[in-house]
């Protein structure tokens, strides 16, 4: 008996580090980590090779019938469109210790219907609540500029950023099967 409870301390003393530890890194994002508005001269570099890491560039981007996606020109035009220079298109970039942590880009649909077009953590700096504070930063960015509605769209095959997403409050919308994108809105909450 008397080793089963020595057992059983030390599991719990593991259990409380390893909750510490979680915590602490946790609580370590939150106090280092930045955002701050997107400067191509600066940050372009860092975002693209985010986009070409792993398998990022597969998450994040739908191209359909086969073309080609140009980050830069997305990056260099503010643009949420691939073929005009719109400048419609707010990017942000998450900074922990002077190193990109993660990247979101955001624009208008329509006066009240807004786009998450993007929004990436580097692999280096996940499971640290991360995406959880730009996710946040930019629901309330939007919302501020009187959006009523935010909608987005992840894989299919996504099922961290759909969880991201539901745990946030955005709601299941459909399937395209074409794209693989699964699509999701978040309505702002009527007082």
């Amino acid at each position: 008996m008397k080793r089963f409870h020595i057992v059983l301390f030390f599991g719990i003393v593991l259990a409380g580090c390893g909750l510490s530890y979680f915590v602490w890194k946790s609580q370590q994002a939150d106090s280092s980590l930045t955002i701050r508005d997107f400067d191509y001269e600066r940050d372009h570099q860092a975002v693209e090779s985010l986009f070409n890491k792993g398998d990022n560039f597969y998450w994040m981007v739908s191209v359909e019938g086969g073309g080609s996606y140009s980050i830069d020109f997305m990056l260099r035009n503010q643009s949420s469109s691939q073929f005009e220079k719109k400048r419609d298109l707010i990017i942000k970039v998450a900074i922990i210790d002077g190193k990109l942590a993660g990247f979101l880009a955001y624009h208008p649909l329509s006066g009240r219907v807004w786009k998450l077009l993007f929004l990436m953590v580097d692999q280096d700096f996940r499971r640290q609540g991360v995406a959880k504070k730009i996710l946040k930063y930019a629901v309330d960015d939007m919302m501020s500029r009187n959006a009523l509605r935010i909608d987005l769209g992840t894989r299919n095959n996504n099922f961290k950023a759909q969880n991201l997403y539901k745990n946030f409050g955005f709601k299941y919308i459909d399937t395209d099967d074409e794209s693989h994108f699964v699509h999701f809105s978040l309505y702002k909450q009527q007082s």
